[in-house]
């Protein structure tokens, strides 16, 4: 949208310019001041110019900055889950690593209380 309008602006300089008559075709200017307008101008125009790069530029930056702000906290909550899971599977005994160990027991508790009942 303000590209649009800074183009537009450049365009009303150009327009204002063209529609300035000499003298001698019944016109307000004389040449000399077209002329020097016309390097009011130029001068204005290069500064637009100048100022829509820069904001490209900072508008780049800014949507460079916001994917990495986007990426960043997301790979660190899902390091952070994955160590919380870990530690809390360690400690349960959950899990197909850290459950072993705590299945073996359970099942040879169940053989030795079937071993009693059926004595």
């Amino acid at each position: 949208m303000s590209e649009l309008q800074l183009e537009l602006l450049i365009k009303n300089n150009t327009d204002m310019l063209t529609s300035c008559q000499l003298f001698e075709n019944g016109g307000n200017y004389d040449g000399a001041e077209i002329e020097w307008y016309q390097k009011q101008m130029d001068e204005i125009n290069q500064m637009i110019t100048t100022c829509k790069e820069q904001r490209a530029e900072k508008v780049e930056e800014l949507v460079k900055e916001m994917e990495r702000l986007l990426i960043e906290p997301e790979d660190e909550f899902t390091s952070e889950y994955k160590n919380s899971i870990e530690e809390l599977s360690a400690k349960d005994g959950l899990g197909k690593v850290y459950g072993q160990p705590r299945r073996f027991a359970q099942e040879r508790l169940r053989s030795e209380m079937t071993k009693c009942e059926e004595a």
